[in-house]
């Protein structure tokens, strides 16, 4: 099926759900933001429907959208109502027990029921939806949704894992859950390594990645004088302690000493952690795209500490600018795209964070931000990207029901 252009006079039209635990433009998460970018263009050639939840806030899943069934940029949206919210500290407690101690699969399975969002209106619609669709497409591992609602569909399910090394990836019950699935999509080579090494399974399907516009070149010093600043690095994402700020902050701020500079850290995302006053840092909230635009086209570099990415869009959209990117090297998979496009540094230490922030304010930043522009130019094409994922569906609508 080339979902990527409309069918030919008289062929049928694909008949396809995708799954994932939260959905809409007010979302900032990464693999919503994928999901949500496929649907909008499968729906070209596909009959599309997001199956979702009426949540945006991903640590508490409280209900703040409407229930029920909508249209959104051209896609068919059916939210679920979340069944009790999800209670941040007590939560956090029963993982770090879990992380860190012998325990069972009922240990997990009541982990994965806490992890939410709890949903069974959502998991009796898959259940009963089963034949209505040729192909379920499922986003992230992670959570409830996925890891109830696949099973109940597996033979004509492709998973799109947005996997990565973190302490729940550890957990028993995922071994049984990537057998399930009739295919999959992976957004990095080293995502599909990794689970084959977790989980010990042949890890068929293709690699997608997602696809990125390659804008013309922007900037002009705009978002500088609109916020005060000179020269700057940029973070964009969610302000949260799972993304590295803790780090990047401390590492930051004694870079700034060290080098006397007047250096600016533009924090650009939703804040979930407090931020204790630091003298050049500054948190702009989030950003409208034309601004997120001009910020990665004037900024001296991207700055990803997040050690845990199976894909860096944020990453991506600094290349597409032209900008350099330093990027933290617990990431495999991000240390991955540094390497292959030769548009970014990693650290695994102070002392390489320091160093890399040296190299990309120096003349050798501008050659590295233009390697990274390449690279997008090259392999993040939507109409490969979609192609990809028109296999993969017409792969699982061949699966037993």
């Amino acid at each position: 099926m080339a979902v990527s252009s409309p069918p030919a006079r008289g062929a049928a039209r694909r008949r396809v759900a995708l799954v994932v635990q939260r959905y809409g433009r007010e979302v900032d998460g990464g693999s919503e933001t994928l999901c949500r970018e496929v649907a909008e263009r499968l729906a070209v050639s596909a009959e599309v429907e997001v199956i979702t939840t009426t949540a945006v806030d991903y640590l508490t899943w409280k209900n703040e959208l409407p229930p029920g069934e909508r249209v959104e940029t051209g896609v068919r949206v059916r939210r679920f109502p979340v069944a009790g919210r999800r209670w941040v500290r007590r939560f956090g407690r029963l993982s770090e027990r879990l992380y860190h101690n012998p325990h069972t699969i009922e240990d997990e399975l009541e982990w994965m029921v806490r992890q939410g969002p709890r949903t069974p209106e959502l998991l009796a619609y898959l259940k009963e939806a089963g034949r209505r669709f040729d192909a379920f497409v499922f986003f992230t591992y992670l959570y409830y949704p996925t890891y109830f609602g696949l099973p109940l569909v597996a033979g004509r399910s492709v998973l799109v894992p947005t996997l990565h090394d973190e302490p729940p990836a550890r957990f028993d019950i995922f071994r049984t859950l990537f057998r399930l699935p009739r295919t999959f999509v992976w957004n990095t080579p080293e995502e599909r390594d990794l689970a084959r090494e977790m989980f010990g399974i042949e890890a068929h399907g293709e690699v997608a990645g997602t696809g990125v516009e390659l804008p013309a070149p922007a900037g002009g010093g705009r978002f500088r004088r609109d916020r005060g600043i000179g020269e700057f690095i940029l973070y964009v994402g969610r302000l949260d302690v799972w993304k590295g700020i803790p780090e990047l902050l401390e590492y930051f701020s004694r870079y700034r000493a060290e080098r006397a500079t007047d250096l600016t850290l533009v924090l650009a995302g939703k804040q979930h952690m407090k931020l204790a006053r630091a003298t050049g840092v500054k948190a702009v909230g989030f950003l409208a795209d034309a601004d997120k635009r001009d910020a990665f086209a004037e900024a001296a570099a991207t700055v990803l500490p997040s050690p845990f990415e199976s894909l860096s869009l944020v990453i991506l959209e600094s290349w597409a600018m032209g900008t350099p990117v330093v990027a933290s090297a617990k990431s495999r998979a991000v240390a991955g795209q540094c390497a292959r496009s030769g548009g970014g540094l990693t650290y695994a230490s102070y002392a390489e964070f320091a160093a890399a922030l040296d190299r990309v304010r120096s003349p050798e930043g501008r050659a590295l931000g233009d390697n990274g522009r390449q690279f997008v130019a090259e392999t993040c094409s939507w109409d490969r990207i979609v192609d990809v994922y028109g296999r993969a569906i017409e792969r699982a609508a061949g699966g037993a029901p």
